[in-house]
Protein backbone atom coordinates (compact mmCIF):
# COMPACT_ATOMS: atom_id res chain seq x y z
CA UNK A 1 0.00 0.00 0.00
CA UNK A 2 2.65 2.38 0.75
CA UNK A 3 4.57 1.73 -2.31
CA UNK A 4 1.19 2.37 -4.18
CA UNK A 5 1.08 6.03 -2.55
CA UNK A 6 4.45 6.42 -3.76
CA UNK A 7 3.70 5.43 -7.14
CA UNK A 8 0.68 7.91 -7.01
CA UNK A 9 2.04 10.86 -5.60
CA UNK A 10 5.43 10.51 -7.91
CA UNK A 11 3.02 10.61 -10.95
CA UNK A 12 1.30 13.59 -9.78
CA UNK A 13 4.66 15.40 -9.04
CA UNK A 14 6.05 14.78 -12.17
CA UNK A 15 2.05 15.93 -14.06
CA UNK A 16 1.63 19.05 -11.83
CA UNK A 17 5.57 20.19 -12.51
CA UNK A 18 5.61 19.43 -16.11
CA UNK A 19 2.25 21.33 -17.04
CA UNK A 20 3.68 24.28 -14.81
CA UNK A 21 6.59 23.81 -16.84
CA UNK A 22 4.64 23.79 -19.91
CA UNK A 23 2.62 26.61 -19.10
CA UNK A 24 5.18 28.89 -18.65
CA UNK A 25 6.84 28.39 -22.06
CA UNK A 26 3.09 30.30 -23.73
CA UNK A 27 2.95 32.24 -20.47
CA UNK A 28 6.32 34.25 -21.08
CA UNK A 29 4.89 34.89 -24.50
CA UNK A 30 2.12 37.37 -23.35
CA UNK A 31 2.14 41.36 -24.03
CA UNK A 32 1.25 42.14 -20.78
CA UNK A 33 1.72 40.45 -16.98
CA UNK A 34 -1.77 40.15 -16.25
CA UNK A 35 -1.97 41.21 -12.29
CA UNK A 36 1.82 39.15 -11.64
CA UNK A 37 0.57 36.00 -12.90
CA UNK A 38 3.04 35.98 -15.71
CA UNK A 39 6.11 36.61 -13.19
CA UNK A 40 5.01 34.24 -10.72
CA UNK A 41 4.30 31.50 -13.43
CA UNK A 42 8.14 32.29 -14.47
CA UNK A 43 9.55 32.33 -11.50
CA UNK A 44 8.01 29.09 -10.21
CA UNK A 45 8.80 27.47 -14.04
CA UNK A 46 12.56 29.10 -13.62
CA UNK A 47 12.75 27.14 -9.80
CA UNK A 48 11.23 24.02 -11.26
CA UNK A 49 13.93 23.75 -13.52
CA UNK A 50 16.30 24.62 -11.28
CA UNK A 51 15.52 21.74 -9.18
CA UNK A 52 15.69 19.57 -12.28
CA UNK A 53 19.39 20.87 -12.85
CA UNK A 54 20.46 19.61 -9.03
CA UNK A 55 18.66 16.20 -9.15
CA UNK A 56 20.35 16.07 -12.77
CA UNK A 57 23.72 16.41 -10.50
CA UNK A 58 22.97 14.08 -8.16
CA UNK A 59 22.11 11.48 -10.72
CA UNK A 60 25.72 12.36 -12.07
CA UNK A 61 27.41 11.44 -8.91
CA UNK A 62 25.65 8.83 -8.44
CA UNK A 63 26.58 7.36 -11.74
CA UNK A 64 29.99 8.37 -10.82
CA UNK A 65 29.96 6.14 -7.79
CA UNK A 66 28.37 3.18 -9.36
CA UNK A 67 31.36 3.32 -11.90
CA UNK A 68 33.72 3.30 -9.30
CA UNK A 69 32.11 0.56 -7.33
CA UNK A 70 31.39 -1.60 -9.97
CA UNK A 71 34.70 -1.52 -11.64
CA UNK A 72 36.73 -1.55 -7.84
CA UNK A 73 34.57 -4.75 -7.64
CA UNK A 74 36.24 -6.08 -11.14
CA UNK A 75 39.07 -5.47 -9.85
CA UNK A 76 39.06 -6.96 -6.28
CA UNK A 77 36.99 -10.40 -7.96
CA UNK A 78 40.07 -10.80 -10.87
CA UNK A 79 37.12 -10.67 -13.14
CA UNK A 80 37.97 -10.63 -16.69
CA UNK A 81 38.75 -7.61 -18.38
CA UNK A 82 39.89 -6.33 -14.30
CA UNK A 83 42.91 -4.95 -16.41
CA UNK A 84 41.04 -2.65 -18.60
CA UNK A 85 39.00 -1.52 -15.38
CA UNK A 86 41.90 -1.07 -13.69
CA UNK A 87 42.68 1.62 -16.46
CA UNK A 88 39.24 3.17 -16.37
CA UNK A 89 39.54 3.84 -13.04
CA UNK A 90 42.96 5.76 -13.07
CA UNK A 91 41.91 7.72 -15.99
CA UNK A 92 38.51 8.67 -13.91
CA UNK A 93 40.82 9.87 -10.76
CA UNK A 94 43.55 11.50 -12.83
CA UNK A 95 40.92 13.67 -14.79
CA UNK A 96 38.85 14.40 -12.04
CA UNK A 97 42.11 15.78 -9.96
CA UNK A 98 43.62 17.85 -12.97
CA UNK A 99 39.93 18.83 -13.78
CA UNK A 100 39.73 20.82 -10.48
CA UNK A 101 42.51 23.16 -11.70
CA UNK A 102 39.84 23.84 -14.43
CA UNK A 103 39.99 22.93 -18.11
CA UNK A 104 42.20 25.87 -18.86
CA UNK A 105 45.06 24.60 -16.74
CA UNK A 106 47.76 23.74 -18.65
CA UNK A 107 47.61 19.70 -17.61
CA UNK A 108 44.10 20.10 -18.61
CA UNK A 109 45.41 21.43 -22.28
CA UNK A 110 47.36 18.51 -22.22
CA UNK A 111 45.23 16.11 -21.50
CA UNK A 112 42.68 17.31 -24.49
CA UNK A 113 45.31 17.87 -27.03
CA UNK A 114 47.95 14.26 -26.46
CA UNK A 115 44.80 11.89 -25.11
CA UNK A 116 41.55 12.85 -25.82
CA UNK A 117 42.02 14.81 -29.30
CA UNK A 118 44.10 11.82 -30.87
CA UNK A 119 41.27 9.32 -29.10
CA UNK A 120 38.66 11.54 -30.86
CA UNK A 121 40.41 11.50 -34.41
CA UNK A 122 41.04 7.93 -33.88
CA UNK A 123 37.03 6.67 -33.38
CA UNK A 124 36.44 9.28 -36.20
CA UNK A 125 38.54 7.67 -38.66
CA UNK A 126 36.83 4.34 -37.53
CA UNK A 127 33.45 5.70 -37.83
CA UNK A 128 34.17 6.69 -41.34
CA UNK A 129 35.51 3.25 -42.17
CA UNK A 130 32.20 1.90 -40.58
CA UNK A 131 30.51 4.29 -43.11
CA UNK A 132 31.94 3.19 -46.24
CA UNK A 133 31.39 -0.28 -45.39
CA UNK A 134 27.77 0.16 -44.53
CA UNK A 135 27.50 2.45 -47.75
CA UNK A 136 29.29 -0.49 -49.85
CA UNK A 137 26.45 -2.95 -48.42
CA UNK A 138 23.67 -0.51 -48.97
CA UNK A 139 24.57 -0.01 -52.63
CA UNK A 140 24.82 -2.92 -53.50
CA UNK A 141 22.12 -3.44 -56.57
CA UNK A 142 19.45 -5.68 -55.26
CA UNK A 143 16.07 -4.38 -56.52
CA UNK A 144 14.82 -1.19 -58.79
CA UNK A 145 15.04 0.36 -55.16
CA UNK A 146 18.38 -0.06 -54.22
CA UNK A 147 19.12 0.97 -58.02
CA UNK A 148 17.56 4.42 -57.34
CA UNK A 149 19.40 4.46 -54.02
CA UNK A 150 23.02 3.48 -55.36
CA UNK A 151 22.43 5.85 -58.87
CA UNK A 152 21.13 9.02 -56.59
CA UNK A 153 24.42 8.38 -54.08
CA UNK A 154 26.58 7.93 -56.74
CA UNK A 155 25.46 11.06 -58.39
CA UNK A 156 25.82 13.27 -54.82
CA UNK A 157 29.36 11.86 -54.57
CA UNK A 158 30.71 12.54 -58.19
CA UNK A 159 29.18 16.11 -57.43
CA UNK A 160 31.06 16.73 -54.39
CA UNK A 161 34.47 17.26 -55.16
CA UNK A 162 36.09 19.93 -57.49
CA UNK A 163 36.19 17.55 -60.87
CA UNK A 164 32.50 17.48 -60.43
CA UNK A 165 32.30 20.57 -62.03
CA UNK A 166 33.97 19.48 -65.62
CA UNK A 167 31.32 16.27 -65.47
CA UNK A 168 28.58 17.96 -68.17
CA UNK A 169 26.30 15.91 -69.78
CA UNK A 170 22.73 16.24 -71.85
CA UNK A 171 19.36 15.85 -71.70
CA UNK A 172 17.03 15.64 -74.97
CA UNK A 173 13.99 15.76 -73.44
CA UNK A 174 14.71 19.43 -71.75
CA UNK A 175 17.17 20.32 -74.54
CA UNK A 176 19.50 21.95 -72.07
CA UNK A 177 23.00 21.31 -70.70
CA UNK A 178 24.08 20.59 -66.83
CA UNK A 179 26.36 19.85 -64.76
CA UNK A 180 27.03 17.32 -62.46
CA UNK A 181 26.89 19.61 -59.54
CA UNK A 182 23.54 21.84 -59.86
CA UNK A 183 21.87 18.15 -59.87
CA UNK A 184 23.92 17.80 -56.75
CA UNK A 185 22.33 20.92 -55.51
CA UNK A 186 18.71 19.60 -56.34
CA UNK A 187 19.23 16.50 -55.35
CA UNK A 188 20.22 17.73 -51.61
CA UNK A 189 17.76 20.70 -51.50
CA UNK A 190 14.63 19.40 -52.86
CA UNK A 191 14.03 15.65 -52.42
CA UNK A 192 17.05 15.27 -49.25
CA UNK A 193 15.47 18.28 -47.58
CA UNK A 194 11.89 17.56 -47.86
CA UNK A 195 12.63 13.80 -46.52
CA UNK A 196 14.61 15.30 -43.68
CA UNK A 197 11.91 17.68 -42.83
CA UNK A 198 8.90 14.97 -43.00
CA UNK A 199 11.11 12.73 -40.56
CA UNK A 200 11.48 15.55 -37.99
CA UNK A 201 7.73 16.49 -38.17
CA UNK A 202 7.26 12.88 -37.37
CA UNK A 203 10.09 13.18 -34.58
CA UNK A 204 8.21 15.93 -33.13
CA UNK A 205 5.11 14.10 -33.11
CA UNK A 206 6.24 11.47 -31.55
CA UNK A 207 7.87 13.36 -28.76
CA UNK A 208 4.75 15.67 -28.37
CA UNK A 209 2.99 12.40 -27.74
CA UNK A 210 5.51 11.02 -25.13
CA UNK A 211 4.98 14.13 -23.41
CA UNK A 212 1.57 14.00 -23.07
CA UNK A 213 0.94 10.35 -22.38
CA UNK A 214 3.59 11.63 -19.44
CA UNK A 215 1.75 14.20 -18.24
CA UNK A 216 -1.27 11.82 -18.74
CA UNK A 217 0.31 9.63 -16.44
CA UNK A 218 -0.05 6.67 -18.89
CA UNK A 219 3.89 6.46 -19.26
CA UNK A 220 6.12 6.64 -15.89
CA UNK A 221 9.53 6.28 -16.78
CA UNK A 222 10.08 8.16 -13.58
CA UNK A 223 8.80 5.27 -11.49
CA UNK A 224 10.84 2.13 -13.59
Amino acid sequence: MIIRIGRIFATVVAIVSGLFVLTDMFVTQWPGNFFGLKMAVNNLGLLLVSWAAIVTAFALLLGFANVMSVHANRIRTRQPGAMYSGVLLLSLIGTLVVGFRGPASANGQFLFNAILQPLEATFSALLVLFMATAAYRAMRIRDLESLYFALIAFIVLLGQPPIGTYLQFELPIIGGRFELPILKDFILEVPALAGMRGILLGVALGTIATGLRVLMGLDRPYAD
